[in-house]
């Protein structure tokens, strides 16, 4: 084909753009190697194709599941007609890229992205702060409708969207949010995380443990002040990602700049990132106290609510209630043998004064 448009000074690019498209799209699957080749042919050839055959382009790829996030990502940044379904289906964009297609001041790619199933918590933002009508429309239809991620067996309880969430990347946390967000009502006024302390009690607990930097104390006073189990407090503060922590802090209401600082002293790699905090920091802003609480409750049901007491020797038919005070200084003085005045012990057994 190549060869034919040479001798006849045709161009056969447009052409050959849309066969190895229909050839890429006719397969499930692609090993890496052949996905990373498509994927450098789509980008140069696609400056030579028109509009219409760009469009055409993206409307095959936006459902593969293996469409190179290289190409996705240059028909996102075409025109509002192709870059529509790949704005709306495909997998391959990332949540900045979202973010990114929804800032360019475009309604109909804001408008593509609002009408996705999984939307980033960023770029929701930033749907949320624009003034149009359909917009505004496609975010309202999304209210009560069941998150993607919310939508997996994994998640078919509470305790496993707690694990799902510790156990996820940045990203994958961040759509959690927005989809967590999107499809739960807000949180009833004076609800929180269970817990017997008052919520700014707990907070300032926490804050100042972080403060202190002793190794350990911060989780202590996590696992304290939400009735966790160390193991799951030790995973929330020390996460490197720091959102975790972040949902805590939320959940207990403790402010932007409380939780700055907190974030500051908690994780050395955070701590140093200025870029890492402003982003922790806005995400703060950004999750609504509900989804944060949602979180809360859930990691409360991966761990028993209070620590279990160290084991220890008990006779095999010792009462039930011995945990009890009473009843354990009951059992224990059943137990003990009566002890015997002086003048009851055996002579041999009694020693004279002076000895």
């Amino acid at each position: 084909m190549i060869g034919l448009a040479r001798s006849n000074g045709i161009d056969v690019r447009p052409t050959l753009l849309r066969v190895i498209v229909d050839q890429f799209v006719a397969e499930r699957s692609h090993p890496a190697a052949e996905v990373t080749r498509f994927g450098e042919l789509v980008v140069n050839l696609l400056p030579k194709a028109s509009e219409a055959d760009r469009a055409v382009v993206a409307a095959k790829l936006a459902r593969h599941r293996q469409t190179p996030a290289v190409v996705a990502r240059r028909l996102a940044a075409d025109s509002g007609a192709v870059a529509r379904p790949i704005l709306t289906h495909c997998r391959a964009l990332s949540d900045d890229d979202l973010f990114l297609a929804v800032r360019s001041g475009d309604p109909e790619k804001a408008l593509a992205v609002a009408e996705r199933e999984d939307i980033g918590l960023a770029a929701l933002v930033a749907l949320e702060a624009m003034d149009e009508p359909a917009v505004k429309a496609a975010l309202a239809a999304r209210v009560g409708r069941p998150a993607p991620s919310l939508r997996e067996p994994l998640l078919a309880s509470p305790t496993d969207l707690g694990r799902r969430f510790l156990a996820a990347s940045t990203a994958q946390r961040e759509t959690m949010l927005a989809d967590l967000a999107m499809s739960q009502p807000a949180l009833p006024p004076g609800l929180g995380p269970r817990g017997g302390a008052p919520t700014q009690e707990r907070g300032r607990e926490i804050e100042v443990a972080a403060l202190s930097r002793r190794d350990g104390a911060l989780g202590d006073a996590v696992a304290r002040a939400l009735g966790l189990d160390r193991a799951t407090a030790a995973r929330i503060t020390g996460d490197p990602g720091g959102e975790p922590l972040v949902v805590v802090a939320r959940a207990l209401d403790l402010g932007r700049e409380a939780t700055t600082r907190i974030l500051l002293f908690a994780h050395e790699a955070i701590g140093t990132s200025v870029e890492r905090i402003g982003a922790l920091a806005a995400l703060y802003d950004a999750v609504p106290r509900g989804v944060a609480v949602t979180l809360v409750r859930s990691f409360q049901e991966v761990a028993p609510a209070a620590p279990a007491r160290p084991a220890r020797h008990q006779p095999v038919l010792a009462p039930d209630a011995s945990d009890r005070v009473g009843a354990r200084q009951a059992s224990t003085s059943a137990a003990r043998p009566a002890q015997r005045s002086p003048a009851a012990r055996p002579a041999a057994t009694r020693l004279p004064k002076g000895s």
